[in-house]
């Protein structure tokens, strides 16, 4: 049996368990933890594939762009201002706690910058490798705050709208 068998066979796995448990994101959320939990077990030297992430990158587009309602972007130009102003506010929270975990935790800046900048974890993993920081120790941090996020966001959301 191929490594890749053993990853997709956790990923489908996790993934399907996520479901089950009615996590949000379940199928992601689970699929994530239970193959990388398997790959850091069993396959830790396992090589990645350049052409999955393409994929990837490009199924999370298509799902973004044929679920979205742009009519709401259209009625609601004024806050773009308001929405480069938060990135501008996120992205200076995030070179902060870079440089804490840097300057605190013994972490290399180029590694630090990439895991506390707020993003997606494909497009900033595949950066962090490019970049010749340590991609893996940057989506442990990326990989943690997605899963917490969308555990509880959820269940913040439907509390405060009642």
């Amino acid at each position: 049996m191929s490594h890749m068998t053993i990853i997709w066979m956790a990923v489908g796995l996790g993934g399907f368990l996520g479901h089950a448990m009615r996590i949000p994101s379940g199928i992601m959320v689970g699929g994530m933890i239970a193959g990388l939990a398997v790959k850091i077990a069993f396959l830790p030297g396992m090589e990645g594939s350049r052409w999955l992430s393409v994929v990837s990158q490009l199924l999370v587009a298509g799902a973004i762009v044929f679920n979205s309602d742009v009519s709401s972007v259209k009625a609601l130009p004024s806050m773009i201002p308001v929405a480069l102003g938060y990135s501008v506010v996120m992205l200076g929270l995030g070179v902060t706690v870079a440089l804490i975990l840097s300057r605190f935790f013994g972490m290399d800046i180029l590694t630090s910058l990439f895991a506390a900048s707020p993003g997606g974890l494909s497009g900033l993993g595949l950066a962090a490798t490019e970049s010749e920081a340590n991609a893996p120790l940057a989506l442990m941090f990326h990989v943690s705050r997605i899963t917490l996020v969308l555990i509880t966001v959820p269940a913040i959301a439907k509390y405060l709208s009642r």
